[in-house]
């Protein structure tokens, strides 16, 4: 039987970090509290647009993704559901306090451009590392 890993790779806990910070930035909330308990309206479509955004972005399973929040995978599969619904049916706040799609969908804008920065940086790196081993200092 496989064992299941509750470490994540620094690509995992950098799309982590990606994800909180778009979505704090979109959703007007502080980043922390999208790993936290607090589940007032606009948090929790935050954290679950940043569970979407992890599992659209890369792939990972619910319960890979409930172990970086802390969450379990049942409510990771549930706020994803909610975020697709939310984005086909483009709902908007119980509050008329704008869109809840808008939102998800500017979240996932800036979770694009965190990941192109991302990976540039990472080629970059790359690049630089493999520039120094042909010219050593």
């Amino acid at each position: 039987m496989k064992s299941k890993s509750n470490r994540t790779t620094k690509m995992e806990d950098d799309y982590l970090k990606m994800a909180m910070q778009a979505t704090a930035r979109a959703f007007d909330v502080d980043s922390e509290d999208i790993l936290g308990r607090r589940r007032t309206e606009p948090l929790v479509f935050a954290r679950q647009t940043a569970y979407w955004l992890i599992h659209s972005g890369l792939g990972l399973t619910y319960s890979k993704i409930g172990r970086m929040f802390h969450r379990d995978h049942g409510n990771i599969i549930h706020g994803v559901r909610r975020v697709r619904e939310v984005l086909e049916l483009d709902l908007t706040s119980r509050n008329n306090n704008g869109s809840w799609a808008d939102r998800a969908r500017e979240s996932r804008e800036l979770f694009k451009r965190f990941h192109e920065t991302y990976v540039e940086s990472d080629v970059h790196l790359a690049l630089k590392g493999a520039t120094d081993v042909v010219h050593p200092s």
